[in-house]
């Protein structure tokens, strides 16, 4: 049986890496945070990104991650919207909104459907089944 240790991804303590990269102390402060972020949403649903991190002490980065994690869903609070990725209009949920979403789908699409009318398919059979090695 190996243990896997590791350095927590926010404090840089080592730690028994069990599921996540951060350490138990760093779970238990998220989930902290994270509880006191639904309470003030529950007060206030119509509170945007900035008043739920000034009235709660937990940074705007933060409260973001925590919505493109999937850990904040919000679905009765339409004021807690930050830029796309890609293009800076106001999203809800993921790195992308959902216009930048369909767009790079649909230009993926495009990409393999051009792949397959070149044949490159038929040139890549042999590809892909084992890794590549630069030793």
């Amino acid at each position: 049986m190996t243990v896997a240790i590791a350095n927590c991804r926010r404090c840089g303590r080592l730690f028994n890496r069990v599921g996540r990269d951060i350490c138990p102390a760093c779970v238990k402060d998220e989930d902290e945070k994270l509880a006191t972020i639904r309470a003030y949403l529950r007060q206030h649903p119509l509170a945007n990104i900035y008043e739920v991190a000034k009235g709660t002490d937990v940074s705007y980065d933060e409260i973001v991650q925590f919505i493109r994690d999937g850990r904040l869903l919000l679905r009765n609070n339409p004021n807690m919207v930050y830029p796309c990725e890609r293009c800076g209009t106001p999203t809800q949920s993921g790195r992308l909104c959902a216009n930048c979403a369909k767009e790079m789908g649909r230009a993926l699409e495009r990409d393999m459907r051009a792949r397959d009318d070149r044949g490159l398919e038929a040139n890549d059979q042999g590809r892909g089944k084992g890794y590549y090695s630069k030793s």
